[in-house]
């Protein structure tokens, strides 16, 4: 890692900041996008507090990888299955 690259991310209206290997400084920022819409886009859905909002995207988030990682789990097996 780079020493010192820093990064500021505002996730939900609060401010983080981070040190990080600058290759992966698009990662961090994809991913509090993505957080932040998700927060964005239960606050218009529904009447809760910001924890909340924050509770369900990291529960979204958390599906997402899951289901990525059992994608790729698959994906030899699938192949091996088109081969016959």
């Amino acid at each position: 890692m780079a020493e010192g690259f820093r990064i500021t991310l505002k996730i939900a209206g609060r401010e983080y900041p981070l040190t990080i290997d600058p290759k992966d400084e698009w990662k961090y920022r994809r991913a509090a996008k993505e957080i932040n819409d998700l927060v964005n886009l239960y606050s218009k859905r529904y009447s809760a507090d910001m924890e909340n909002y924050l509770a369900m995207a990291a529960l979204q988030t958390a599906l997402m990888g899951i289901r990525d990682q059992v994608n790729q789990d698959l994906e030899p097996v699938l192949d091996e299955l088109k081969k016959t």
